[in-house]
């Protein structure tokens, strides 16, 4: 009988137990159980199965529950707190030199992670302020060679794309184009500003972009052609701080280009563009006034002078990558064609529709309107952010563990006394807690403090107030609990699990083992300090690569400055200027070297008479027969500008234009050597004529972008001066000058600038990122060594009975630093064969981001490794001596 006995279900009896009154169970569960077994019998396991769950379940009601006594629980667990906060404080006071390492390794690395987190936020937020940022997209165009490679990829397309890609694909709502010309001086009540970049846009980019109006609105922005939009910052430098009170709106400015002056009237003034926008404006125009310039056939190209940057905006939900395939299957056939039978132009043209919200960080494509960030850099930051945390974290492991091995006894006792696992872990994580507690107020107080230094540094407004901004406060706490948990976890786990013979044994049963976790987490802290020293090397090396690169002219003592205002002949400026001994050379140009190649017109190549518009952009820059001598620019074939030369650009007419080009343009026509372009045909906007000379290829824009083929021509119309110094009486060189400018313009200021400054400029944005990694590295680095020489300092403070019977058998203090340094120096060897190679690959990847970038030398990768090995045996060899000198009696008497 009993074998056919069943038990039943024992969750469900369990469960009866935990809830049910004490005074009932016994009686209640005998009943059920009786009457489980009958019904058995009669209705079979299953259903007397489930009739037994649903009695239990029918029984948890409030009369028949235990009374829960959570007031006693309440006071039991802040008893036991109030308990685990005093021994924290007195094991911090106790053992003040690891609770200062702690706090200042702990506050450190949270005050860099959270100015780190502050500045990728910033990076990660470009571009998302507009409304339909989603649905934005840039026009950029790929161009093949006819061997189907990549040749170029321009962030710009041709003037008659926008329209178009409008009217043929219903996905896309709006488009419009952005186009910098002329940068004309703008005239205002006697005030003259010059060369102001305007630029001309479509009335849809009102519609694409969000930008906010202070007065006038988008619908009224453009209501003829003659039509003006600037920004706050402009209207307070044309009209003054008191524009607001007065109103702006319905003024007239004159533009004044190319010998024109041309009234426009102020109809509309927003709020200056935001930092984190990856192109900036402060004046809009209507772009319909360049169909009066440029004519309409220049305003409808299809191919060709890719200056044009282009947006689109799409419906919600588009299929991009179907737009996308689709005009590049239908777009270049139908409005170009054929470039000979049989060969379309769809082979050699491909648009890309870019994210705008993945321009800053992403791409860095030939004409880019600024110099964007980049994703490497975030990622850069961000593993240097988390290693930094990490390694405050890992800092705190090893010295709580070597502290902690002076606790073993404790922990024995009480476990003896019947202390659980779970307690002397909510204990060892509460001093934890308590630790970060107290590091997270000097961390606050550090980044308030630096925060000002990082904004000014980096040319940024990063913004931090927890008291105020929810997100960040909300953020410090968790960061305060993650880092608590990460910290303290592996030490308390490591005491509580210990066994009561092993923890009453103290010091020695915790160091039997030589290779445990501790070694681990050392051998992690020595990765990092590695990898961090390469990457400093890496990205000083590059730094100093472009800073010392040869551009490919002379800017040592070259200065430059726009022209004075008047009514004068250059030639007369030139003269004075010169009759200066210390002024050796003179020259007039639209622009320098170190300036943007934003000026461009479409070009013609002519193979007999036929004028075939070339694939490549060609941006113009006007000179005169002295700049390639001035700048120190070889002259490769031909021959210079020289009188009678003049190009003058001019709408609607044709002129016989003479032409230099770089070698960059020459190789781009065909013409791999410079000899065989010369006297070739070329067209160039209104002007037709021949190539009269070649020179050799130099840096007109940053090393960050390739060289791009250019064309130079002469006219009577410059912007700027450039002067050759010998480098003598600087100051009073400078004072000639001003007084020169002065007697041609009386009312205008000089503002001459040293071309090698303005050289220097181009890479500031990149030397800030370089040093601010450089100094979160050096932080890392910082935290680590704090570490390794407070570890050190608790591990031979563990061997001091060894060290003791050593130097009673003869040790010598060196001999005693080997034996302690050979354990170090396996971890550094291991830590070198693990971190270089990330290391590498990580930096590799960023040096890829540059078009000119030095390469890793052998001393680079060395460099690491003694560094780490240097900063041990230092430390080591601080604690040993430190060590020595203790007298053996005093390390041997308790024996």
């Amino acid at each position: 009988m009993d074998k056919q006995r069943h038990s039943p279900p024992s969750w469900s009896t369990r469960f009866l137990e935990w809830f049910l009154k004490e005074d009932y169970f016994e009686d209640v569960q005998g009943d059920l159980e009786e009457e489980y077994q009958l019904l058995i019998k009669s209705n079979g396991l299953v259903k007397a199965k489930r009739w037994y769950n649903w009695q239990i379940i029918r029984l948890f009601k409030p009369e028949m529950a235990k009374r829960i006594e959570a007031q006693n629980s309440i006071e039991k667990e802040t008893t036991m707190f109030k308990n685990y906060f005093k021994i924290g404080l007195r094991n911090l006071w106790k053992y003040k030199s690891s609770t200062v390492i702690n706090v200042i390794g702990l506050s450190t690395g949270i005050a860099a992670f959270v100015l780190i987190a502050l500045f990728v936020k910033d990076e990660l937020s470009y571009d998302r302020h507009h409304e339909h940022a989603e649905n934005i997209f840039r026009v950029t165009v790929k161009n093949y060679t006819t061997d189907g490679d990549l040749s170029r990829h321009w962030a710009f397309a041709s003037a008659g794309h926008a329209q178009r890609l409008k009217d043929d694909y219903s996905e896309i709502t709006h488009a419009t184009r952005f186009f910098p010309w002329a940068f004309p001086d703008i005239k205002y009540d006697g005030k003259e500003f010059q060369s102001e970049p305007v630029i001309f846009c479509d009335n849809d980019a009102f519609e694409i972009f969000s930008f906010q109006f202070l007065e006038g609105s988008a619908e009224t922005a453009f209501p003829d052609i003659y039509s003006l939009v600037l920004t706050r910052s402009k209207a307070v430098t044309i009209f003054g701080s008191e524009w607001e009170e007065n109103g702006v709106v319905g003024e007239t400015v004159i533009l004044a280009a190319q010998g024109e002056e041309i009234p426009f009237k102020v109809t509309a003034v927003m709020e200056d563009m935001p930092d984190q926008q990856h192109f900036h404006f402060d004046y809009l125009a209507p772009i319909r006034l360049l169909e009066t310039v440029m004519g309409e056939d220049a305003m409808n190209n299809t191919t060709g002078n890719y200056n044009w940057m282009t947006f689109i905006r799409t419906s919600n939900g588009a299929n991009i990558p179907k737009l996308t395939a689709s005009a590049n299957e239908e777009f270049w056939d139908k409005y170009i064609g054929e470039f000979q039978p049989g060969v379309y132009a769809r082979e050699f043209y491909d648009f890309v529709f870019q994210p705008i919200l993945d321009i800053h960080l992403t791409s860095n494509l030939e004409g880019e309107y600024e110099t964007n960030g980049s994703i490497d850099q975030v990622y850069i930051f961000t593993a240097i952010g988390f290693l930094l945390l990490l390694v405050a974290c890992v800092n705190y492991m090893n010295i709580a563990t070597s502290h902690y091995s002076r606790r073993m006894k404790e922990v024995g006792v009480r476990k003896v006394i019947g202390a659980f696992k779970s307690s002397l872990v909510k204990q060892f994580l509460s001093e934890s807690l308590l630790i970060v507690f107290v590091s997270l107020p000097i961390s606050v107080i550090l980044i308030f403090w630096a925060l000002p230094y990082l904004n000014e540094f980096m040319g940024k407004e990063l913004v931090f107030n927890p008291f105020i901004q929810i997100d960040i406060f909300f953020g410090l706490v968790s960061l305060m609990l993650l880092v608590g948990v990460i910290a303290g976890l592996y030490p308390a786990l490591f005491l509580s699990k210990i066994n009561l013979v092993q923890a009453l044994k103290g010091e020695q049963a915790m160091n039997a083992s030589k290779w445990n976790f501790r070694s681990y987490l050392v051998t992690f802290q020595y990765v990092v300090t590695i990898g961090l020293i390469f990457a400093i090397g890496v990205i000083e090396s590059q730094m100093n690569f472009i800073r010392n690169s040869d551009p490919g002219f002379d800017r040592e003592y070259m200065v430059s400055m726009f022209l004075p205002r008047g009514d004068y002949n250059n030639e007369t400026l030139r003269n004075e200027l010169l009759k200066n001994p210390n002024i050796v050379k003179a020259t007039f140009s639209s622009r320098i070297p170190t300036g943007r190649l934003a000026d461009s017109w479409g070009s013609r190549f002519f193979k007999g008479d036929s004028a075939i518009s070339t694939s490549f952009r060609l941006p113009v820059v006007t000179v005169d027969k002295h700049f390639l001598d001035a700048f120190g620019i070889d002259l490769l074939a031909g021959e210079n500008f020289r009188e009678g030369m003049e190009t003058n650009l001019m709408p609607d007419t044709t002129v016989t234009g003479y032409y230099i080009i770089n070698r960059a343009a020459s190789k781009a026509l065909g013409f791999d050597d410079p000899t065989e372009v010369i006297g070739k045909k070329l067209g160039y906007g209104p002007s037709q004529g021949r190539v009269v000379g070649v020179m050799e290829d130099f840096h007109f824009e940053s090393l960050y972008s390739p060289i791009v083929p250019t064309l130079f021509l002469t006219r009577d119309r410059y912007r700027r001066v450039s002067l050759k110094l010998t480098g003598q009486d600087i100051r009073g060189t400078l004072d000639y000058l001003e007084n020169v400018y002065a007697q041609f313009d009386p009312e205008g200021d000089a503002n001459y600038r040293f071309v090698d400054d303005m050289f220097n400029e181009q890479y500031q944005k990149e030397e800030r990122l370089a040093t601010m990694i450089k100094v979160f590295a050096v932080i890392a680095i910082l935290i680590g060594c704090l570490g390794l020489i407070g570890m050190v300092g608790f591990i031979i403070e563990t061997k001091l009975k060894e060290i003791g019977v050593r130097k009673v058998l003869g040790a010598s203090t060196g001999s005693i630093w080997m034996i302690i340094s050979n354990r170090f120096a396996i971890l550094i060897g291991i830590a070198f064969i693990i971190g270089l190679p990330l290391a590498y690959w990580f930096m590799n990847d960023w040096l890829e981001s540059f078009v000119y970038r030095t390469s890793i030398s052998i001393p680079l990768i060395v460099l690491p490794v003694l560094g780490a090995l240097i900063l041990t045996l230092l430390a080591i060899a601080y604690q040993t001596i430190k060590a020595t000198k203790v007298n053996p009696v005093e390390c041997l008497k308790d024996e």
